[in-house]
């Protein structure tokens, strides 16, 4: 199976739309979407038939099922099969880097997920990964959010390349 790893905030959306939309229009959960964002997710998940996965810390401001039927809302036409758990350092309750809460996913679900995990993506405009997960990291701008040009990349590795055994926590 392929998964995407998915933040919403800087991909899905973007700075440049927000400047240029309306505040009166703000009120409404899904006017938080560029469609040219969303559309490129499309063709990601349909050219490639991964599944999506939430990383985004929209998880701590909604359930898995209001996630679900936002994304139906907006066109989303993915399977959303989980979302990472947010984790925190004791000490401080400071949040740990989301490549954590990935490496945690991973290690909990690649061996029930069905034919194994193949390949994996992390779309983030943020950085906060672990070494290990750079080849599979795909950096958005936030200004402009997910593009055509980003998902073209993003197909190509998910399509072209297959995680081996050893490579698996």
């Amino acid at each position: 199976m392929r998964i995407t790893f998915i933040d919403i905030d800087g991909v899905l959306n973007n700075a440049e739309y927000y400047k240029n939309k309306s505040l009166h229009s703000h009120h409404k959960e899904t006017s938080h979407f560029d469609s040219n964002n969303v559309n490129a997710l499309n063709r990601i998940v349909e050219s490639t038939g991964a599944k999506i996965v939430i990383s985004s810390a929209w998880k701590l401001l909604k359930t898995l099922d209001e996630i679900k039927n936002l994304f139906n809302d907006i066109g989303i036409k993915a399977e959303i099969i989980g979302a990472t758990e947010s984790l925190h350092y004791k000490d401080t309750f400071e949040l740990a880097p989301r490549g954590l809460e990935i490496l945690k996913w991973i290690r909990d679900h690649h061996k029930s997920l069905e034919g194994g995990l193949e390949n994996y993506v992390i779309i983030d405009d943020e950085d906060d990964i672990l070494d290990i997960q750079e080849r599979h990291f795909f950096h958005i701008d936030d200004t402009i959010g997910l593009t055509d040009q980003n998902a073209d990349a993003i197909i190509e590795f998910l399509n072209s390349y297959t995680i081996p055994k050893q490579e698996l926590p």
